[in-house]
């Protein structure tokens, strides 16, 4: 197997992309193929309980892997023994972490923080890829997210140097909102699949993230 790992690039913010299982469907496989792109830094499956089944999972998987991407599961760690994962994005610390480490060794491991230096601390001491915070607009998909405090997130950047994705009801009109927050790129999952041309909205992400970063940046 393969180790994949996040591609950073100080000069370019990426998408973040989470695929809702609920909706997902082979047919759905060719529109990820096509959307997929250097634009999108990591592919997660979300954990809402609806997991696809094996070889629709082991085609999602191939599918990722074929633009270098890695793609991560959300918190079902387990998974990592049966299929090609890449890492794991946890919701919360688990309770079991120190009896997974073998599992997790290699793999790329990250956790949503909103306002917790608790997870922060742990995630730094433990040496996790990245922090995810959410969420920094009120979602549709935020049922287990509250509104992110961003002085707390100014505060740790200045203690801390681990990458910084952000999530929940970020749209390219009011990520501008988001400036003075030092950021790899953002997380979407609304509506990406069901639309006509997710490939569309994921480059109006990321023409957004990156011409507010030029803008702010370069005047």
């Amino acid at each position: 197997m393969a180790y994949r790992k996040i591609k950073y690039n100080s000069d370019i913010k990426g998408v973040y992309v989470i695929l809702d299982m609920r909706t997902f469907a082979v047919r759905d496989l060719r529109k990820l193929d096509y959307l997929l792109s250097e634009q999108v830094m990591a592919v997660q499956i979300w954990d809402n309980n609806l997991l696809p089944n094996r070889d629709l999972m082991i085609s999602l998987i191939e599918v990722v892997h074929q633009h270098n991407i890695p793609i991560l599961i959300n918190n079902k760690y387990e998974l990592l023994q049966d299929y090609d994962f890449d890492g794991v994005h946890f919701d919360d610390i688990p309770n079991e972490w120190n009896t997974i480490n073998e599992l997790l060794k290699d793999k790329i491991l990250g956790v949503t923080c909103t306002n917790d230096l608790n997870i922060v601390e742990w995630a730094t001491k433990h040496q996790l890829d990245y922090l995810s915070f959410c969420s920094m607009f009120p979602s549709e998909n935020n049922t287990r997210c509250v509104l992110v405090d961003r002085e707390l997130i100014r505060c740790v950047q200045r203690q801390y140097k681990i990458p910084i994705f952000l999530a929940g009801g970020i749209t390219p009109q009011n990520m501008k909102l988001l400036d003075g927050i030092n950021y790899v790129g953002i997380a979407i999952v609304s509506g990406l699949m069901k639309a006509d041309d997710p490939k569309v909205i994921v480059n109006e992400f990321y023409q957004a993230l990156n011409t507010n970063y030029e803008n702010k940046y370069n005047t």
